[in-house]
């Protein structure tokens, strides 16, 4: 922990107070003055004339928790101004596990999360069993370039004391209690909370994940372990219509007991332009009555590059294209070529309306790369330019389209959600939602999810005035600290954690991500480059300045 003091700046200090001229510094990781002009005390001094002074971001969605063990530096986070983020959502931790699950979780966290599987191989040492154990790994490791909090994966605890049978039925009463005392037992060693899942997510085998087992006499015992800790639960409701069912659910068994709640899936699409109001609106009733519940929204519109050698971009697909994708690569070409395959895939995209991938729109999936050099006539063509051209239904020109470039073109589902700034605006500035839901740390070849304080100030504060600056930092900090009982952070304070960004606006910028081959085996992610900020500061040491880490 570092001792600093940031000079000259214009203070915006995450409570959502008016800006203030005022120089912080910062001894032994605290914060101990903020005032005018303190002298230097032998103190490294950070010059942020022209600058704005601010509390560390915080993301409360993240799946950093495998990527840690390969970049502890979490790059390019710091580089967008984060310094706490929140791994573990989803129902997936890497902890509690026994040794003969191991290979299960990994396979299962890869699938979900999107992630190569040679990497998460060859970084993570699984050298744990219990979540105690897994904390004691991780914070003798060396330090990360950020503060790391960690959430205990419902479906790993279910995993823990009900082994295979947690995919298949709910628990006992004795397995009941079980659970819940290992719950007890993560969070006494350190997890901030749990997390869980009730729609969306399963395995390659398309099973539910084991939290979607659980029944109300499971999540009523780990309620009461949440609610005596003072702790806080996330969790993925169902994405279509029993969305506000699932809502409602965790609402009448989590919000007596005070627990605060915080979920995902809000997002503002062009087919729907009124449903993520009326969503924002129903959680907002939902506070109304008391209830501690928080819908995350991101101010990022999702171009997803499609992974053909896995990931979940052609789930709702289910019975054709999503197994085509997770299938060996031997396996591909003889299952596009099938006429019975192709057959049930035309009548599979006609009745399935939505996926990740917009395929009722493929003027909306856009020709990226290709392995032949007579295709690349067709790069920066959609879909809808090749079935025009080849006169055939989108599934069978995409099916020959993938036989002509080896099946591994590039393609981008372009606007999938969040397309619309105005309507995206608008899930930012509604009361009941908060600024959160990045998914930093996971899909790493769908899209790159880090960036999004840059994109909320850049585009949302000072090109389009829908936030001030000073809401929106406070958004990004003080409100979540608040909402997630993240002590002495996200605040400009005497006694607070001396984690600060510094920034001007006009300096900053929100770029596309680009692919990067950089992982431990060489495989490639995509990469934001670096958002514009002059230093991002944890615990009173910089860790990046003007875009570079200084691996502190």
């Amino acid at each position: 922990m570092g001792d600093i003091l940031v000079r000259g700046g214009t203070l915006v200090d995450g409570t959502g107070a008016a800006a203030r001229t005022a120089d912080v510094r910062v001894r032994g990781g605290v914060i101990t003055e903020v005032g005018q002009a303190p002298r230097p005390d032998g103190e490294r001094v950070v010059d942020a004339v022209g600058a704005v002074v601010a509390p560390g971001f915080i993301d409360v969605h993240t799946h950093f928790d495998p990527a840690l063990y390969w970049d502890p530096m979490c790059d390019p986070m710091p580089q967008h101004g984060v310094t706490t983020v929140l791994t573990g959502n989803c129902s997936l931790s890497l902890a509690p596990v026994r040794p003969a699950d191991r290979a299960k979780l990994a396979s299962l966290f890869c699938y979900v999360e999107d992630l190569p599987e040679a990497v998460f191989a060859k970084s993570v040492p699984w050298d744990w069993e219990s979540y105690e154990d897994y904390l004691s790994n991780t914070e003798t490791r060396g330090g990360f370039g950020l503060n790391v909090a960690n959430l205990v994966g419902h479906s790993m605890l279910r995993q823990y004391v009900l082994g295979d049978q947690a995919w298949d039925r709910p628990a006992s009463e004795d397995e009941r209690a079980r659970i819940a005392a290992l719950l007890d037992q993560a969070l006494a060693a350190g997890a901030a909370g749990m997390s869980t899942s009730l729609g969306y997510d399963e395995d390659r085998d398309k099973r539910p994940v084991p939290s979607r087992i659980a029944d109300d006499a499971e999540f009523a015992a780990l309620a009461d372990v949440l609610a005596a800790r003072g702790r806080f639960m996330t969790f993925i409701p169902d994405q279509g219509r029993r969305m506000r069912d699932d809502v409602e659910r965790m609402a009448a068994l989590f919000g007596p007991r005070g627990v605060t709640q915080s979920w995902i899936g809000i997002f503002h699409t062009d087919d729907r332009p009124s449903w993520a109001r009326d969503m924002l609106d129903f959680a907002a009733g939902v506070q109304a009555r008391g209830v501690h519940s928080y819908p995350q929204v991101s101010p990022r519109t999702y171009d997803i590059n499609v992974n053909w050698a896995g990931g979940m971009s052609w789930m709702g697909l289910r019975e054709t294209w999503h197994p085509m994708v997770q299938s060996p690569a031997d396996a591909k070409e003889p299952m596009l070529r099938d006429p019975q395959w192709r057959a049930r895939a035309r009548e599979e995209w006609d009745l399935v309306k939505r996926t990740p991938i917009p395929h009722r729109h493929p003027e909306r999936i856009r020709l990226v790369s290709v392995t032949r050099p007579e295709n690349e006539k067709w790069v920066g063509s959609t879909l809808a330019d090749l079935v025009a051209a080849r006169a055939g239904h989108p599934s069978d020109v995409l099916a020959d389209w993938l036989l002509d470039n080896d099946c591994h073109p590039g393609i981008v589902g372009v606007g999938v959600l969040n397309a619309d700034p105005d309507g995206v605006a608008e899930t930012l500035v509604h009361p009941a939602s908060v600024i959160a839901n990045s998914d930093a740390g996971a899909h790493l070849t769908m899209m790159c999810a880090i960036g999004d304080t840059t994109l909320t100030l850049t585009r949302h504060v000072r090109d389009r005035g829908d936030l001030t600056l000073e809401a929106a930092v406070h958004e990004m900090t003080g409100r979540l600290a608040g909402l997630f009982g993240f002590a002495g952070r996200g605040v400009v304070r005497e006694g607070a954690a001396g984690d600060l960004v510094v920034f001007a606006l006009d300096e900053l910028d929100w770029q596309r991500d680009v692919f990067v081959s950089d992982l431990p085996t060489g495989a490639s992610r995509l990469r934001r480059p670096a958002g514009g900020y002059r230093a991002t500061i944890v615990a009173g040491t910089v860790v990046q300045e003007h875009g570079t880490l200084t691996g502190a």
